[in-house]
């Protein structure tokens, strides 16, 4: 079972939640005063706060719903340079809780559905003509809540004007009813370091190649990013290789490549993965 998730405090969740309400979904019952939706083996549940602060919401709901394969929350995305985004994302700290979940804590991303997903988004923003006003892309792994259920962050980004506009929001339905149909889990999954926040190499690699992105690392972690740190984010991942930026400081590739050593996994770059 899929699960969506949305909150009513969040503008750019509800225009999406509208928008996927389209798609004749069934209430089922309620969970915390509000109604539980179902379609097919899809669920979607509201919460009446900030999604980064639940912290357990997928044993609570397991509880009720059944088992849970991986979640999905629809969410705005705020930025201070004010770009105009769709973007998609796994959900974790590499260093302190400063945004929900625990410090030091990453969350299993469900690499082969938010990669689908991605490609998806990114298909649909051209259908829809909203290319021209937003990029797409992928963001680095950040904020809460903690789970231990497979989950990305799919998102409208970043600000009032985007989070209620209701192109975007159908988009992101769309792309959420047709990516569940088209994910392949045979590609293999990369951890992948370094970069910025929007990961624009690896969101390349994603759109490009045959293979899909677990845990992303970005510039700004860096220095949170120990051998502990690593390996959680390969475990969390089940990462099969490890990319790591074009300008990442030498000194940390190659403490990346004796890490991989370790753990018995490949260190790669573009070239071999077009080979893939």
């Amino acid at each position: 079972m899929r699960l969506m998730v949305s909150s009513t405090e969040d503008p750019a969740g509800q225009n999406i939640f509208n928008s996927l309400m389209e798609y004749r979904w069934e209430p089922t019952g309620k969970w915390r005063g509000n109604p539980i939706y179902e379609r097919e083996n899809d669920r979607i549940v509201t919460v009446n706060r900030h999604h980064i602060y639940e912290d357990g919401i997928d044993k609570k709901l397991s509880e009720i719903l059944g088992p849970i394969d991986h979640m999905v929350f629809i969410s705005k995305h705020a930025s201070k340079a004010g770009i105009h985004s769709l973007t998609v994302h796994p959900i974790g700290n590499f260093g302190s809780a400063k945004f929900g979940g625990r410090d030091r804590s990453l969350v299993p991303p469900a690499p082969h559905e938010m990669t689908t997903a991605l490609r998806e988004l990114y298909d649909e923003a051209i259908r829809c003509g909203l290319t021209h006003e937003y990029e797409v892309s992928f963001e680095a792994t950040h904020h809460g809540p903690y789970l231990e259920t497979p989950t990305y962050y799919i998102e409208i980004g970043s600000d009032d004007r985007c989070w209620n506009d209701k192109n975007a929001g159908e988009a992101i339905a769309k792309t959420l009813m047709r990516s569940k149909t088209n994910v392949n889990d045979s590609d293999p999954v990369l951890l992948c370091v370094g970069g910025g926040h929007y990961a624009p190499e690896f969101t390349d690699v994603a759109l490009d190649r045959n293979v899909s992105i677990g845990h992303m690392v970005p510039g700004w972690a860096l220095k949170d990013l120990d051998h502990d740190m690593f390996s959680q984010g390969l475990k969390q991942s089940k990462a099969e290789m490890v990319m790591v930026s074009r300008d990442l400081p030498e000194d940390l590739t190659d403490n990346i490549g004796r890490w991989c050593d370790q753990k018995g996994v490949k260190m790669v770059d573009d070239e071999y993965i077009k080979r893939i």
